[in-house]
């Protein structure tokens, strides 16, 4: 249970240093994020991409989909809580196609958007609360996106996103529960 104590503490760390940044600086960094991600090979060429509602404090890609919604197709996890799962809803409009979730989350409201199968995505970006220099990935801890990577089958990739000081040189991992990414993208690097 180490692991696990070390993850907790983790969590602790990391939200407080995410929930600290200001609004300019969460925004000036997540912009970065997008450069770096709009630069990559497999994001140029991915027709449908999986993306996350950002929380206070993560990296926002809103902007960077709201430029490319209509010349991509992008859908985003609708939290089934009875199956303990993500399910992608494509949307269509960023302003109303969403409402809250589980957590407080914004997701897309199945009323307005449609059920996507996860053969047709080429592309899914993950948010984390840290990523380390293997590609490991720590999230909040429900295990909604570890159980939705190990479905995505090649030749989809996943690309983690995070700022600077979310990557971390080792992570404690959980074998076989926890999923690498392919990719990660941060303020001015790639991994």
């Amino acid at each position: 249970m180490v692991a696990s104590s070390e993850k907790a503490h983790l969590r602790e760390i990391l939200l407080e240093k995410l929930l600290a940044l200001t609004k300019e600086e969460a925004k000036r960094r997540s912009q970065n994020v997008q450069k770096t991600l709009s630069n990559i090979q497999e994001y140029k060429q991915a027709k449908t991409i999986m993306v996350y509602y950002p929380l206070k404090g993560e990296v926002d890609i809103l902007e960077m989909i709201r430029k490319e919604l209509g010349s991509k197709r992008f859908c985003f996890p609708l939290i089934n809580m009875q199956e303990n799962q993500i399910v992608p809803f494509e949307i269509t409009d960023l302003e109303k196609d969403f409402s809250r979730g589980p957590f407080g989350i914004k997701q897309p409201d199945p009323e307005k958007t449609k059920k996507l199968d996860i053969k047709e995505i080429d592309l899914v970006i993950v948010p984390a609360l840290a990523y380390d220099r293997q590609k490991n990935r720590l999230g909040r801890g429900g295990g909604f996106y570890d159980r939705f990577l190990k479905t995505i089958k090649s030749p989809a990739k996943k690309v983690g996103v995070a700022f600077q000081f979310q990557i971390l040189e080792n992570l404690p991992i959980h074998l076989p529960f926890d999923e690498k990414v392919d990719i990660v993208a941060s303020e001015d690097f790639l991994i």
